[in-house]
């Protein structure tokens, strides 16, 4: 084969190389692009859960206030019941003098 034909199909394949790898280039651009996107949307979330166990924990807090409030209702509840009783109590000797 002639050193001309030789020099021209190399310079065909070195151009046709150069294309691909142009190209490869810019894919490995998009998928950095990409990565880029994800990792800020990877910020985001990580972001939110912990918001989310910040309101989880505040939750917890009120949950636990409100079953502390419940337990002192409870308790005055049965002492109003108490203090009824000894009422009904004193109050029916009262109504049988009538």
């Amino acid at each position: 084969m002639p050193l001309r034909k030789m020099y021209k199909y190399r310079r065909f394949i070195n151009e046709a190389l150069n294309s691909v790898n142009k190209s490869l280039n810019s894919v490995n651009q998009a998928f950095s692009s990409i990565n880029q996107a994800l990792n800020s949307v990877n910020e985001a979330l990580n972001f939110i859960n912990e918001a989310l166990n910040f309101i989880n924990e505040a939750l917890n807090f009120i949950n636990e206030a409100l079953n502390f409030i419940n337990e002192a209702l409870n308790f005055i509840n049965e002492a109003f019941s108490f203090i009824n009783e000894a009422f009904s109590f004193i109050n029916e000797p009262l109504s049988l003098k009538v």
